[in-house]
């Protein structure tokens, strides 16, 4: 859309669509210290108004002094949604092949079998349900929205360090 392709409309691919897998890392990790990003239009360089990057990745830093990455592209297979992503700590990995597939390894017992763990719950459909409920009932959703502006910032301040080309502090 060309909307979405104009940097100055949608704020670029990873604040619109990969700005999901930013609350992510909040949720399992934290709240980053840190952000440095390299964002660069590489696909669509010859694509009349497209300003958006199609290629990054995304290092946050957390007070642990763990580490998130977030990588993207839009480049990767054409018409082909890719929507895997990997959790490694100390003890367990787990790989998700997508929302309601993952399998979760147990590195700190080589003996202990992955645990394979699958669904087929509509997650869009959830959140979208209890979004409506929430308005129909003047109640709560089940993440209050406050998380997404905080996420909003992580984001933005990931397009800012492209820009700059340099980390920004988040503290």
């Amino acid at each position: 859309a060309p909307w979405w392709r104009d940097r100055e409309r949608s704020g670029g691919q990873l604040v619109e669509q990969v700005i999901h897998m930013v609350d992510l890392m909040r949720y399992l990790m934290g709240e980053p210290l840190t952000v440095y990003s390299r964002q660069e239009n590489m696909f669509h360089r010859d694509v009349p108004g497209y300003t958006a990057e199609d290629i990054s990745a995304t290092v946050y830093g957390f007070p642990s002094g763990g580490v998130g990455v977030i990588y993207a592209t839009n480049g990767a297979i054409p018409n082909r949604w890719i929507n895997d992503y990997r959790v490694v700590s100390q003890k367990i990995t787990a790989d998700f092949n997508n929302a309601n597939n993952a399998t979760l390894t147990f590195t700190a017992d080589p003996q202990c079998p992955p645990l394979v763990i699958t669904s087929e719950r509509n997650v869009h459909l959830a959140e979208m349900q209890d979004f409506l409920q929430a308005i129909r009932n003047g109640g709560r959703t089940r993440t209050p929205i406050r998380e997404g502006a905080k996420s909003l910032d992580m984001a933005l301040a990931a397009a800012k360090s492209a820009r700059e080309r340099g980390e920004i502090n988040l503290a």
